[in-house]
């Protein structure tokens, strides 16, 4: 049962305090605030459209069984006795039943397997038949980035085959659901994967076992703790990222290792091509799909990488 609560920016945490005690699972905080902090964010982080409600409200999550109906009415006996020191607005309860599986398995539905290069990108819960010629990757992305269908993805996936090569050192930085660092290691590389994100990590080392590839899962900040030269270091990641992540891999990258930088809106491709320059990197492939841009970067210039 999703029970949502109207209230005012300063009643959203108390609110939700008082859900969790009712037996809500989760809370979500509708913010109208946050629409203002976001204007000053990357553009690629923005939410597709303005939302149209701007009141403050808190949704909580309870499992659906005996004793709800008695939740509610506690929900709003306690709205009321906090009404007496702090402002809660209306405290108006909506509630309306959902099904488990509408958000935890219906996007399955929508996620096919897709070829993509040489790669077969594969959901985990699909058998489809597998081309002699593909290199399959099974992939169950649970919460972390990097299904395959995402164009930041898939420029990385086109550009890997073109670099990698049996036996080189390769670091993927942000690893996500670690479907890069899986086409690395199936091209014949050693891999080690990055993520600051615990869930990621777990994510990514679920899904290396699934395909039977021994990539380390590390939890770590771009390329702290790695101390070894790479021939390649993957970073699909923002812009801005990007950016930071450059002068680490002058000293992170073998000579004539090469830099695959993705997740870069167009309009700061710029910024990124600036920045790879002035750190001695020459660009040898660029590619662009939708409104996203991938280099292909060496670091002194050689095309050997």
């Amino acid at each position: 049962m999703e029970i949502t609560v109207e209230t005012t920016a300063a009643g959203l945490e108390m609110v939700g305090e008082l859900l969790s005690e009712c037996g809500c699972t989760g809370v979500v905080y509708h913010d109208p605030r946050l629409w203002t902090e976001l204007k000053n964010k990357p553009a690629e982080l923005l939410p597709t459209r303005q939302p149209v409600d701007r009141s403050y409200r808190v949704s909580g999550y309870l499992p659906l069984g005996p004793g709800w109906e008695e939740e509610v009415l506690k929900l709003r006996t306690r709205i009321e006795e906090v009404r007496a020191f702090l402002p809660v607005g209306s405290g108006a309860v909506d509630f309306r039943q959902l099904h488990e599986e509408d958000w935890a398995n219906t996007w399955k539905e929508y996620y096919q397997p897709e070829r993509i290069g040489p790669f077969l990108i594969i959901p985990s819960w699909l058998s489809p038949p597998i081309p002699a010629e593909a290199i399959p990757i099974r992939l169950d992305p649970g919460m972390a980035f990097g299904t395959g269908t995402h164009p930041t993805t898939q420029l990385c996936l086109e550009l890997l085959p073109t670099v990698v090569r049996p036996g080189h050192l390769v670091y993927d930085i942000g690893t996500g659901s670690g479907i890069l660092a899986i086409a690395a290691a199936k091209l014949g590389a050693k891999v080690r994967a990055v993520d600051k994100d615990p869930v990621a990590v777990g994510v990514a080392a679920e899904n290396c076992a699934l395909n039977q590839v021994e990539v380390p899962v590390l939890s770590g900040d771009l390329l702290a703790n790695l101390d070894e030269p790479a021939d390649l270091i993957i970073a699909n990641i923002l812009a801005e990222v990007v950016i930071e992540l450059i002068p680490q891999a002058v000293a992170g990258l073998k000579p004539g290792g090469a830099l695959l930088a993705s997740g870069i809106i167009d309009h700061k491709a710029a910024q990124v091509h600036s920045a790879l320059a002035s750190a001695g990197f020459k660009i040898i492939n660029a590619l662009q799909k939708e409104d996203w841009v991938a280099y292909l970067a060496v670091r002194d210039g050689k095309e050997d990488a």
